[in-house]
């Protein structure tokens, strides 16, 4: 059982970063956006709108576009770097489970017994809370001898770190990943990623992640085309522009870690509910390096809008805290990251939700100029045309290139409507802002549904 000094770290009440009071302190940066903003409309007019946010807009979905093809030309990890031991390092594996139904549970075990690592080399943490609903039936079940059950206490904050702090404080163990409880990680990942810490200036290893439902319907094909990009492609592609100390947006499953440089670190925000993001940005910050790994997990893809929504709306607000708390001292974040890196940290991080917020304006921008004409400027009055069919070029070639090259063409046909799954992340941007604004550490849980 874990200590009230666990708990206090488990809640992050001394990480150095915590967007704890997400709201106090110095903000003078993004005031000063948003007024320079205000000021450069007020200039330039209608015709500074149309120019400034249609640039913008492209140049995300450009950069987007350039990452991924740099990202098609990964590393490689081949199974002779894999390597059986009986000499191997201590693992953790914490499996973070809020009212998980038994059938998702049971899996989730079956799904861990098949790493192929010694047994008594692993501690596997199944984190469930007091009060879980399910809790007692879980207790009841037969689990293997190497894992162990960690109970939370049921107190502010409801999060997913608070009880992966409470497991990473817990543990002996010299690594640690965390799986989600849909995962079903290849089964040398363990293996693979300790070939990867055989560089001693890695820090963590980010496994690429894809959505492998068994049955699937348009929204689980839309999600299996939107992770095979961005991490098969994408954060490849930061890292290799970047290098060293990388600004890359962890995966909230498969990240892998030493514990003491974790601890070290402070572990996750507690209070953040997407604190996989924000350990990705304090990594960079301190200057360590992420490597992705071609190890892959298979996640089961929500299938139904009513718990899509909410899981978008969670990441989505997740980054805009993360941008947020960061920015309250610009000067320490630029200093940390240098000028390189502090722009892919604007188009990384902040980029993923400035771009779908500005979208309903560059729609009734292109409505206005395709049917009401524009008045102005020959060029302004083409450019959200130009902008528009641009930017759908791109969304659409990135994900059908990602099907062709890592999926053989499957759900190729899906890539010409992904601007459609786009503008439903346009809804959930504006959820999560109000969401902010109205409940800025709820954690709103996704639900994992068992296939038959």
């Amino acid at each position: 059982m874990y200590t009230k000094k666990d708990y206090d770290f488990a809640i992050s009440v001394n990480l150095k970063h915590s967007c704890r009071n997400l709201f106090k302190g110095n903000h003078i940066f993004n005031v000063s956006i948003i007024l320079l903003s205000l000021l450069y409309c007020f200039i330039f007019g209608y015709n500074g709108l149309v120019l400034g946010l249609n640039i913008f807009s492209f140049s995300f979905f450009l950069y987007r576009f350039i990452l991924s093809i740099i990202g098609l030309i990964g590393d490689k990890d081949s199974g002779s770097k894999v390597q059986y031991s009986k000499d191997l390092p201590r693992y953790c594996v914490l499996l973070p489970i809020r009212n998980e139904p038994i059938p998702v549970v049971e899996d989730l075990i079956k799904n861990m017994n098949k790493l192929n690592y010694p047994k008594n080399k692993l501690d596997i943490v199944m984190l469930v809370d007091i009060d879980d609903n399910y809790l007692e039936d879980i207790k009841k079940l037969n689990i293997p001898s190497h894992f162990r059950i960690l109970s939370s206490e049921a107190t502010f904050p409801f999060t997913k770190p608070k009880v992966c702090n409470l497991g990473l404080i817990t543990t002996d163990a010299e690594y640690i990943t965390v799986y989600d409880a849909e995962d079903q990680p290849d089964k040398d990942q363990l293996l693979k990623v300790l070939y990867k810490f055989k560089d001693t200036n890695v820090a963590c290893v980010q496994c690429r992640l894809h959505y492998n439902n068994k049955i699937n319907n348009w929204l689980s094909k839309f999600f299996n085309l939107e992770y095979l990009t961005w991490f098969s492609t994408t954060i490849v592609g930061l890292s290799k522009v970047q290098g060293a100390g990388a600004v890359i947006p962890l995966g909230g499953t498969s990240q892998h870690l030493r514990v003491k440089e974790l601890i070290d670190l402070g572990g996750w925000d507690a209070v953040n509910v997407t604190e996989d993001c924000d350990l990705g940005l304090r990594l960079a910050r301190l200057g360590k390096t992420t490597v992705i790994s071609e190890s892959y997990t298979n996640e089961i893809a929500v299938k139904k809008l009513k718990y899509w929504i909410p899981q978008r709306t969670r990441w989505q607000m997740g980054f805009m805290v993360t941008y947020i708390n960061h920015c309250k001292n610009i000067i320490s974040l630029y200093k940390d990251l240098g000028f390189y890196k502090f722009i892919h940290f604007i188009f990384s991080i902040a980029g993923n939700f400035i771009n779908p917020l500005i979208t309903p304006l560059l729609f009734i921008i292109w409505f206005r100029s395709y049917f009401l004409g524009y008045g102005g400027e020959t060029f302004l009055n083409k450019l959200p045309h130009i902008t528009l069919i641009g930017n759908l070029i791109l969304i659409i070639s990135i994900h059908l290139i990602s099907s062709i090259k890592f999926q053989k063409n499957k759900f190729w046909y899906m890539s010409f409507f992904q601007p459609i799954y786009y503008l439903l992340q346009v809804i959930t941007v504006h959820r999560a802002v109000y969401k902010l604004i109205t409940a800025t550490y709820k954690w709103e849980k996704t639900v994992h549904e068992t296939e038959t």
